[in-house]
This record gives C-alpha cells, structure tokens and sequence, in this order.
C-alpha cells in the first residue's frame, strides 16, 4: 500500500499563491494538493514525471470532490503557474521537487526490494541444497540396485555431447531412463520457455527417479524424457504443492510509516 509524505514545510508562501490563484481556502488548497500528490504516487516515477498524462488526465483525476464552484482547468493552470506542477523541456509533465517530498517513501521501497532480492537468493540457495542432498541419495541407493543401474545405463546419442546446457545434462543424469536425449532436450527447451526452471524440472526428475526405483518399475514402463517433458506436462505430478507465502513485503514496516 503507497503512502505519501506531507511535511510542515508545505504550509507557508507557495500554498498562499496556489490557494489565491485557485480562489481558495489554504485548506482547501492543501487537500487538493493531498489529493494529487496521493494520485502521483502511482502515476509519476522517482523523478516526478508523471507517466503516459496530460493536463486533461489531471483534470480529470482533480474533478472528482472538488467543489462546483472551482474550476479543475483553473486548479491545474494554478498548479503549474505556482511551481507544483513543472512542464520539462520535454514537454512532459513533473511533479516539482517530488524526489525531495517523497524522499521516505522511495527509501521505504528500496528497503522492501532488497529484502525481497535476499529472501529470493535464501530460498534459491536452500532448494538448490535440498536438491543435491536428494540427488546424493538417489545415487546412493542405485549403487546397491543392479536393476535400476541397467535402467539407467546411457544409450545412443542424437545430439554431439556439447551442444547440451549444463543444465539439461544434469537433469538427464537424474533421469531413470536414457532413451531419446535429443528429443527430451527439444522438450526441456520447450518447457523453460514456458516459464519452467532448471531446478523444477530437475527436482521432477529427480522425484520421478525415485518413484520407480521404489516401485521397481520395469524398464519399459518408465516414461520417456520426452515424454516426460511433453506439453501435457506430466511432470508436474512429481512436484511439491507450492505453499501459500505471504508478500514479500514487510507490512509491520509500512503500517509505522502509514502511522
């Protein structure tokens, strides 16, 4: 939720003259300028320029609540006559000095982005863990299994070895059973553009390899990569429920800023 900063400072000679040009109460004056600054925060950048708008944007937006008897063309001419609404050489319009008013809030938002990067890094560090803790087991026990040793014995190769990511190499050392690995990679590919990652694809493998070591499936019941990976996405099912987690925002933070 975005807040604004109204500081004391606003109260003196610059609301005096936007409140006379508007013909006005500074009161009034000031909840006008509430009300456009709570509009900018969402529709202007850091800078203050005000994003894809015009004057007639602002009329519009300004119109809603005002008191008949003003006019919202006489109150954005007012603005921008009083230097609280810039026109750049650019002839685009600014917020004036918004960067100095709004000082708190983009500093807020810098704090919650940086938070948010390291809870991304936490949770991509842990899971990368969790993976090759599962891989180990994996290899752990097909050593002391011939049959899921023969299952996943490698088989003759469509593509020259270096023309795999890395990625894609350890998904098919994971996978239980090596038949087509051209045609797996052409769906791994699919499946990345898809939005998918390595290292759900990888987990999936790693799950499916699993399954049919403990069920002891014969060789040729165990899907294909490609199959696998086809667009039906069957891997799907050998995936963990994505858990409900909170935003990554820290609400305790900006309800002391909203106070």
């Amino acid at each position: 939720m975005a807040w604004i900063s109204v500081h004391e400072k606003i109260i003196g000679g610059k609301l005096r003259k936007l409140a006379k040009e508007i013909g006005c109460s500074q009161n009034e004056a000031l909840g006008i300028l509430v009300r456009f600054w709570l509009w900018g925060i969402n529709n202007a950048d850091k800078e203050g320029m005000i994003v894809g708008a015009d004057k007639e944007d602002i009329v519009e937006i300004l119109t809603v609540g005002i008191d008949k008897k003003y006019s919202s063309y006489k109150v954005v001419e007012a603005l921008i006559s009083t230097n609280w609404l810039d026109i750049g050489c650019d002839s685009k319009l600014y917020i004036h000095d918004w960067h100095d008013w709004q000082e708190q809030w983009y500093k807020a938002v810098e704090i919650r982005e940086k938070d948010a990067a390291r809870k991304r890094e936490e949770r991509k560090r842990k899971r990368i863990k969790n993976i090759k803790v599962s891989s180990s087991d994996v290899e752990n026990q097909a050593e002391k299994n011939p049959k899921f040793q023969e299952i996943s014995k490698n088989e003759p190769k469509m593509f020259i070895e270096s023309t795999y990511t890395k990625d894609f190499e350890e998904f098919w050392e994971m996978y239980p059973r090596k038949v087509g690995k051209g045609e797996a990679y052409k769906k791994y590919q699919a499946r990345l553009k898809d939005g998918w990652s390595p290292l759900e694809l990888m987990e999936a493998a790693r799950n499916y390899a699993s399954v049919c070591m403990n069920k002891k499936t014969e060789k040729e019941y165990i899907k294909h990569a490609k199959t696998f990976l086809s667009d039906s996405t069957p891997f799907i099912d050998y995936l963990p429920r994505k858990e409900e987690t909170l935003p990554d925002d820290d609400s305790d933070y900006f309800k002391e800023w909203g106070d």
